[in-house]
């Protein structure tokens, strides 16, 4: 394999060989690997013949720009040849101009636009170059600064030196030169557009005498040949934004808020600046932002944004985040409409779990007004992006790049976390941004009014979005434009700069991220390739009646399948209903609670329903929220950490899953619940069977993962529950395709690592007995990860240091090795060792304790919880004491403690996990039936409850849901809850 071919194979992830590349090269671009390689090769010395060429003609030697750029641009002279090129035809046009307010002002500006578009172009190519010449020892000086100065002020100087330069990266000119040459074009544009409409823009704003000042680039990516949202800053000291495409769309949603607002009698709702729409272009009022001159502003701003959120659910609209709205007092502005109106490609759906995921892409989640995160899993940082936020300092969760050691010949470039601006979408009052957690009723009120309306009256809506928004053009997302952003930084790496044929290579790695046999992706994707050879972020549009696809210069690519974008809005309109408001508010209180920004609880009354009313409320509550697909029945689930959320189909674990759902229905005696037994298993069920063994270490877990199915499947065996068949054929299946990721598990904790793993393991053993395959597969693991466990031991003296708690600490260990001692299989010598093991772990605790009055947990913690608390703690010494465990301070300390926890007061949240409830639930089962501790849970649960419906949302779970606190209000139930919690 020659050198080309070889260094082309490492731009692609899934092309292994010559012989792949060639047929991949063929597909995508119709030539063979061997054109390539010719062409790879006349390019080394056509690009050297260019750049003779065209440096040759530009006479740029007496040209000085404005001095004051090199303070950011310190490489002005190496980019002199392009923008004087540019700026002798820019000074050639505007001798020309009528409009331009002070032509030499205008073009100092315009050379500042220049020089920074090349200077973020070829920055890594430059520094490269650097030093490049260092280690080549080619730059003179006594120190390194001296170094880099006869760089700035010698080499760069020598138009030899330039020469050299572009002949070793002559595709870094021509790009450079390609996007310089279309941004002049296209202020060109904007220059005769502007004089053209002059008396419509000074009618139509009511501006007089109006001339342009200057033109501000920083507003946007480019698109089409080099255009972008620019601002046109004019005599009369105000602004306009010009846009380059028609926004016909934003007259037409201004003129549909006017109508809605009159017909059924409220204020507008829909806030547009105006818009003077053209055929390929449009002046748009510059809306400044302006914080509320009241908190009375402040609630109608957040009342506004509610009613803003039902029009864009309604519509369909995606990435509204907090770019894309302005707050002017009480108004949210909608400043960016390109997706108002959003195609959606028709889903497949074949199971329930595609079936609720369906549901939450079309929901208010989408619309990307909702509180939400950015969130980079590599970095495990996560930054806002709704248009609803905190109003807190952002820091993006990306690196990006950062020139250090600037001024030496060492310079260098790092990659940094960059804080990033506010929102323009954050309210302001009084100086300071105000957080959206206090408003979460106005919004919700805001919300339920236009949604109210629109349910109400479905067919003058309907009209009214058939005349209004009929065959406009609406902006369709192939690929996200972060992706784009990435793609394109990317393209200008120095290796690529050299030969032609290395960017073009690059740029045809696009083909792997889409399927190059199907029509619309191949044609999508060329498209592609095509804009990002001009240095553009692709675009495309779409027609909403027709489906039409085109990209930003109008070119027709292909047309869609399916409903057209405005069929699509009313068949929305049409599904409106009740019940799916209800879903909607869930949602949007998901939104606010996962992002930490939910408004702060305070106690609620003590009178407290009856424990029947309870359970009734609560069973209701569960059925009706339940989504239903063939035969299958599951929920919504939410996981937050850390001010990040998603939203997504009820999993299959214990924690929050179907698993603990199925051990909650099962151990209830109501129909409306049995009804659902079927329909959950077979969900469950089949969600396993789409994974086809592949669990992903994270999944494995007793209570995070696929061993809680495990352990509900003994439980539903022991009972004789009829609904699962080949229970045997699961367990051994699943401990089979698991059993090679136990080695690579460190997680020793009972949530989602190995003490919970064992504990399953143990229920295991104990219930397929009469399975012979099972049981000899199961002790061999069990043994494996006991092992394990008792060599941390005995290798650091403890297991998870810091953390004497049950969910992610020692205890739940402790509990779990005890539970296998006990077992029959295990062998003297191992129970000897866990006997040791945790002998002298309370001896140790004990000498930690003495004298203080709480018990060390790790940090950030409830004291008094289950999860990682004291709780939790007493129910695993209650657990070795209960079960003779040789210790003799057990007993007493599980009394003490107990009454401790049972004369706190009751805590704000009320869950099993780490509330009040969980805490009572086991409580019950160390101390047993008190009168005190049942009306305690029937005081806490009419909290929870009236908590649960003042502010809905879906948490049906068991341990930090509506299911735990149904379990937990019947005695039954109360008994399988702390089974589970020991894995019992």
């Amino acid at each position: 394999m020659s050198m080309v071919p070889e260094k082309w194979l490492s731009l692609f992830n899934n092309i292994e060989d010559d012989e792949q590349l060639d047929e991949f090269l063929k597909t995508t671009s119709g030539d063979s690997l061997q054109d390539w390689e010719e062409k790879f090769l006349q390019y080394e010395q056509w690009g050297k013949d260019y750049i003779e060429r065209e440096l040759g003609t530009i006479l740029y030697d007496e040209y000085n720009p404005q001095e004051k750029l090199r303070v950011s641009i310190h490489w002005l002279d190496l980019f002199k040849p392009i923008c004087f090129k540019y700026l002798e035809r820019l000074t050639s046009f505007l001798n020309k101009a009528q409009c331009i307010t002070n032509t030499n002002e205008f073009i100092l500006d315009i050379e500042s636009v220049f020089f920074e578009i090349c200077m973020n172009m070829s920055y890594r190519t430059v520094v490269l170059e650097i030093n490049d010449l260092r280690r080549a020892s080619r730059l003179k000086g006594e120190d390194s600064k001296k170094r880099y100065n006869y760089f700035i002020n010698t080499l760069l100087k020598d138009r030899d030196y330039i020469l050299e330069f572009y002949k070793k990266y002559p595709v870094l000119f021509e790009l450079l030169d390609k996007k310089i040459s279309n941004i002049l074009d296209y202020i060109e544009q904007i220059i005769l557009n502007f004089e053209e409409n002059l008396l419509d823009l000074e009618s139509y704003f009511n501006y007089k005498d109006l001339k342009l000042s200057s033109i501000d680039f920083n507003a946007g990516d480019t698109h089409s040949n080099g255009k972008s949202v620019c601002i046109l800053r004019l005599n009369t000291k105000k602004k306009l934004v010009y846009k380059p495409r028609n926004m016909s769309i934003d007259v037409n949603l201004s003129l549909f808020s006017k109508e809605f607002a009159h017909r059924f009698g409220l204020s507008e709702s829909l806030f547009v600046p105006k818009t003077l729409s053209k055929d390929s272009y449009s002046f748009v009022e510059f809306i400044e932002e302006k914080e509320c001159n009241s908190l009375q502003e402040v609630e109608a701003y957040y009342t506004n944004m509610g009613k803003l959120l039902a029009f864009l659910h309604i519509f369909g609209a995606k990435d509204y985040h907090g770019e894309n709205i302005l707050a002017c007092q009480e108004y949210p502005y909608l400043i960016d409409n390109e997706t108002i109106l959003h195609f959606s490609e028709p889903v497949n759906i074949t199971s329930n779990s595609q079936n609720i995921y369906n549901f939450v892409t079309n929901s208010v989640y989408s619309v990307g007004i909702l509180p939400m995160s950015l969130y980079s899993a590599n970095n495990d940082k996560g930054m806002e992006i709704g248009a609803l936020n905190s109003g807190e300092r952002r820091e993006s969760p990306y690196l990006s790049h950062q020139l250090a050691n600037v001024g030496t010949d060492e310079i260098r470039i790092e990659k940094v976390f960059k804080m990033v601006g506010d929102f323009p979408s954050t309210v302001r009052y009084k100086g300071n941004n105000v957080s959206c957690s206090n408003y979460l009723n106005e919004v919700q009120r805001g919300f339920e009014t236009i949604y109210k309306v629109v349910l109400q009256n479905r067919d003058i809506v309907s009209r009214m979005i058939v005349k209004y928004f009929e065959n406009c053009e609406t902006r369709y997302i192939y690929r996200n434009t972060n992706v784009y952003a990435q793609f394109l930084e990317t393209s200008h790496h120095p290796e690529l700069l050299k030969n032609k044929y290395d960017f073009e290579m690059y740029l045809l790695r696009l083909f792997e991220y889409g399927d190059v046999a199907n029509f619309f992706d191949n044609v999508m994707m060329k498209d592609e390739v095509c804009q990002f050879r001009k240095g553009d972020i692709p675009i495309f549009y779409a027609n909403t009646s027709s489906n039409e696809i085109r990209n930003g210069l109008g070119r027709y690519i292909c047309s869609l399948d399916g409903h057209s974008i405005v069929n699509k809005v009313l068949n929305r309109i049409t599904s409106l209903s009740d019940d799916n408001l209800l879903r909607q508010k869930r949602i949007i209180n998901i939104a606010f609670m996962g992002s930490e920004l939910f408004p702060k609880k305070s106690r609620i009354s003590e009178e407290h329903t009856n424990t029947e009313t309870i359970t009734s409320n609560i069973i209701n509550r569960i059925s009706s929220a339940k989504f239903e697909f063939n035969t299958e029945i599951s929920w919504l689930s939410m996981v937050a950490m850390n001010k990040n959320y998603e939203i997504y189909p009820m999993d299959y674990s214990l924690y929050s899953g179907t698993s603990g759902m199925i051990l909650g229905i099962t151990s209830i005696d109501d129909t409306r619940l049995r009804t659902l037994l079927p329909g959950v298993i077979n969900y469950t069920n089949n969600y396993i069977k789409e994974l086809q063994g592949n669990f992903p270490v994270h999944q494995l877990g007793a209570f995070t993962g696929v061993y809680g199915y495990l352990y509900a499947l003994c439980v539903l065996r022991e009972e004789g529950t009829p609904f699962v068949e080949d229970i045997e054929e699961i367990i051994y299946e699943t401990l089979s395709s698991t059993a090679r990721h136990l080695r690579n598990i460190d997680n020793l904790d009972i949530i989602g690592g190995l003490a919970g793993i064992l504990g399953v393991l143990i229920k295991i053993q104990k219930t397929m007995l009469d399975s012979s395959r099972v049981t000899e597969l199961t002790q061999k693991l069990s043994e494996g990860v006991v092992q394990k466990i008792l060599e941390k031991y005995k290798k650091d003296g403890f297991w998870i240091e810091n953390d004497p708690g049950y969910a992610h600490g020692n205890y739940g260990i402790i509990t779990q090795l005890y539970r296998y001692s006990l077992s029959n299989t295990c062998k003297s010598d191992a129970k000897t060792s866990i006997i040791s093991c945790i002998k002298e772990y309370l001896d140790k605790e004990r000498s930690l304790l003495c004298g203080k009055n709480c018990f060390p947990l790790r940090n950030n913690v409830k004291y008094y919880s289950w999860c990682n608390g004291i709780v939790g703690i007493v129910n695993a010494k209650n657990y070795l004491e209960t079960n003779e465990f040789p210790d003799k301070f057990l007993k007493t300390e599980v009394q003490d403690y107990s009454n401790k926890i049972l004369n706190q007061d009751s805590t704000l949240d009320n869950s099993i996990c780490h509330g009040s409830i969980g805490n009572l639930v086991i409580l019950d089962s160390i101390l047993g039936y008190s009168v005190d501790i049942e009306n305690r849970i029937a005081t806490e649960s009419s909290s929870y409850l009236l908590d649960k419906e003042t502010y809905e949302c879906d948490d049906w779970g068991i341990l930090t849901g509506e299911m735990g606190i149904l379990m937990a209000n019947d005695r039954k139930s109360r008994t399988r809850l702390n089974d589970i919690l020991l894995l019992n």
